[in-house]
């Protein structure tokens, strides 16, 4: 079964490098890199991108994502991921383990 991958031809800078972006039929699992963080009208445009280095191949990012939400679902996902993060850096309480 032949996986079809579209190249845009477009490229995202990345430090000093050029990083091809690439549409794929099969989402990646994890972004790692954002292609487009920008609102407009009121309207939130985030679009996420896996990236992928193959030795011999030119770096590329594949767009895994491309989010639209109003200000007030934004919002909302700042809040929640920021529960989310803050969570996750809490320290172990070593008191209460068993």
């Amino acid at each position: 079964m032949a996986k079809e991958v579209v190249k845009s031809g477009k490229t995202l800078r990345v430090a000093d490098e050029e990083w091809l972006l690439i549409e794929d039929a099969v989402a990646p699992v994890v972004p790692s890199l954002f292609v487009e963080a920008r609102h407009f009208a009121g309207v939130v445009y985030l679009s996420l991108a896996q990236s992928v280095v193959d030795v011999g191949n030119p770096p590329e990012a594949r767009v895994c994502a491309r989010l639209r939400f109003d200000l007030r679902f934004a919002q909302a996902l700042r809040d929640q991921l920021g529960k989310i993060i803050d969570d996750a850096l809490k320290p172990v309480d070593r008191s209460k383990a068993n």
